[in-house]
């Protein structure tokens, strides 16, 4: 909720509640080896992250970043505290709970980040328009601007025909 109030509500038990000093800005859940969810992974607009359990709400760890709101998470494997996180000034970061530098900054790209996931050894970042293809050391391999695959199309107002300059 808008107030740092973090509600969890299940099918059957009663509801769990805590709050965080900061707006909540993405939400991601975690399965547990038996299936269901059993944590979740929250980013805040202070560029935290907190990872509770569910249902009782505890909180197993906490990464300070302090780079900007946090636009996105993903969890690199099942079973691990390490996480992909993306700032809203372009930072990709690398959360590990397992290491002594817990929080890596592994490369930035122009424009807040969108979303982002992990295909084999490359990291996709969408910061709108643009997907990112960079490698864990943030060597550049592919900027792909989707927006190109759009035609520009001709609209007519009060007797003018004009041409947009962009797609979006």
């Amino acid at each position: 909720m808008n107030d740092g109030m973090i509600v969890w509500k299940p099918r059957e038990g009663r509801p769990a509640r805590t709050t965080i000093d900061d707006l909540p800005t993405v939400l991601l859940a975690l399965k547990g080896p038996m299936g269901p969810v059993d944590a979740v992974a929250l980013g805040t607009a202070k560029g935290e992250v907190h990872v509770f359990t569910l249902p009782r709400m505890e909180t197993i760890a906490r990464f300070k970043l302090e780079s900007g709101s946090i636009r996105a998470l993903h969890l690199v494997s099942e079973g691990s505290m390490h996480f992909v996180a993306g700032t809203q000034h372009g930072a990709v970061w690398s959360l590990r709970e397992d290491q002594q530098e817990r929080c890596q900054l592994l490369f930035s790209i122009e424009g807040p980040v969108s979303s982002l996931h992990i295909e084999g050894d490359t990291v996709h970042v969408r910061s709108g328009w643009y997907h990112h293809e960079r490698t864990w050391d943030g060597q550049h391999h592919h900027v792909n601007n989707t927006a190109d695959t759009f035609q520009v199309k001709r609209f007519k107002r009060l007797d003018r025909s004009c041409l947009l300059p962009n797609a979006a």
